[in-house]
């Protein structure tokens, strides 16, 4: 009765421990938590050069109906 006691608690100990790990993961590191409404929190978008958007708008004159 004892061992199966011991059993169940190594179990529980090492699924909690992987919970734990899970969310150490590097990707989710140094993102935000809390979040204001109607305001974006990442990184700004770099500037395009000129050319790229006069690219962009022939583009989108060609799609006009």
């Amino acid at each position: 009765m004892a061992d199966r006691t011991v059993r169940w608690i190594w179990l529980l100990g090492v699924f909690a421990a992987g919970l734990l790990l899970q969310g150490c993961r590097e990707d989710e590191q140094d993102r935000p938590l809390l979040y204001d409404k109607g305001t974006y929190l990442g990184q700004p978008d770099p500037r395009l050069e000129p050319q790229r958007v006069d690219e962009l708008r022939a583009r989108a004159r060609n799609q006009q109906f």
